[in-house]
């Protein structure tokens, strides 16, 4: 089976490894991912043997991951964590979680040989991965090494159950090697079962999400607003196309209403040129924050700024009147309004939350966020928020009193670890 795994790794990499490597921002951390690390990384591994391994793919997980981390540094003073990400966006805000004993790396390919190398250096206590990432061959040879591998904040999509299910021969006997499997929802849980899990290894937590906190921000940021009586409305972690329709929403709200501002955060800030020349092309002026906090540019009533920045949109959260939630216009899967919720925030997003959808539904169902399904629907809804201060309130508040209700998933994760003896001082 491991050499099954390999190849079909190999063959996977045949097409995927060219464009890690003509792509500079791709190939950040590709050392790391062949198991090469630098003497300073290796020097900090062996002064200490009471490592945690924490892995998050990107942003989104990364930041889930966080209160997790917290609270087990909380309980375990002498643990420390090797926290592994695959992009350099997660790479970013692993940073911002880790504190100076804990080491941040790029996960290994999933390669044997380089896993067990990799393995070898670290030596955790335990393996954690977040959300559902079925790596074969580090959960095999981790498992074969009497390392507890858990999942946490666990999830099989509905775009995701058919292609798993389809290739259960081969994702069956990794499952079962998992010792702990803390998923989302029943549905979830369910849906691992079938997919090999064994069921006294599942449980049901709830989502992590919801217990997120604000990662603390590497940069002090200007001030967003003009004036007491300026509304700010901050488009976050937007895709291409979607900053299109901003500008013809925009556009078109400015001739209703003098006392608007546009903050857009594409989500991969190194697309905010791009959104310059978008913006442009409408005949709106623009400004990049970065440009702003370096040169001390005056930002004028009628710029769009543009933010470029990691890591800090959850500041700029703060400063938002209205929060539209970016890759929900266009057919993304949206992205987290969790934050935004906790920074009481009425939110609008777009009708392609399908990376999201049980989020999305709870809410809907608690009218703490507002849906709506094209360019003029986010118009319509927009200039109605910017008219109705009470349905800004109204929608805020029920947003923050549902994220939390709803925590306390990483209280009953770490509750489970303990009780089942995976992790301790």
């Amino acid at each position: 089976m491991t050499i099954l795994f390999d190849v079909i790794y190999l063959l996977l990499a045949f097409f995927y490894l060219p464009s890690l490597l003509f792509k500079g921002k791709r190939r950040i951390g590709l050392r790391q991912r062949f198991g090469i690390y630098s003497q300073e990384v290796k020097k900090a591994l062996k002064q200490n043997d009471n490592f945690a391994w924490v892995h998050a793919v990107s942003v989104g997980e990364m930041k889930a991951a966080a209160p997790l981390i917290e609270q087990l540094r909380a309980l375990f003073p002498n643990l420390r964590f090797v926290i592994s990400t695959i992009t350099p966006t997660g790479n970013t805000v692993a940073k911002q979680i880790a504190e100076n004993e804990d080491i941040i790396i790029y996960l290994p390919f999933d390669l044997s040989v380089i896993v067990k190398k990799t393995l070898s250096l670290i030596n955790p206590r335990i393996l954690i991965i977040l959300e559902t990432e079925l790596w074969p061959n580090m959960i095999r040879i981790a498992a074969e090494r009497k390392i507890p591998v858990i999942i946490a904040n666990g999830r099989i999509s509905d775009e995701a159950y058919p292609r798993y299910k389809k290739f259960s021969f081969v994702f069956a006997p990794i499952i079962k090697r998992i010792g702990l499997l803390c998923m989302q929802s029943g549905k979830d849980a369910q849906r691992i079962i079938d997919l090999g899990a064994r069921p006294q290894n599942v449980q049901i937590v709830g989502n992590i999400k919801f217990d997120q906190v604000s990662v603390a921000p590497d940069k002090q940021l200007p001030e967003l607003k003009m004036g007491k009586n300026e509304l700010l409305i901050v488009a976050g972690s937007t895709h291409d196309n979607e900053e299109e329709m901003l500008s013809r929403v925009f556009m078109h709200l400015k001739q209703k209403h003098n006392n608007i501002r546009l903050l857009i955060a594409p989500r991969h800030p190194h697309r905010a040129l791009e959104v310059e020349r978008i913006l442009g092309k409408y005949g709106l002026s623009s400004k990049r924050l970065s440009e702003i906090m370096r040169e001390g540019l005056r930002i004028r009533h009628e710029d769009v700024m543009v933010l470029d920045i990691m890591g800090v949109l959850a500041q700029v959260y703060k400063s938002a009147d209205i929060v539209f939630i970016g890759g929900s216009l266009v057919k993304h899967g949206g992205q987290n309004p969790i934050e935004p919720a906790l920074c009481l925030k009425p939110i609008i997003f777009g009708k392609y939350m399908f990376n999201f959808h049980e989020i999305e539904k709870m809410f809907l169902s608690c009218k703490a966020a507002v849906s709506v399904d094209n360019e003029e629907d986010l118009t319509r809804c927009l200039d109605e928020l910017i008219r109705d201060k009470g349905k800004r309130k109204s929608l805020a508040a029920n947003a923050k009193a549902l994220v939390l209700k709803n925590q306390g998933a990483v209280k009953r994760i770490i509750s489970l670890l303990i009780e089942n003896k995976l992790i301790g001082g």
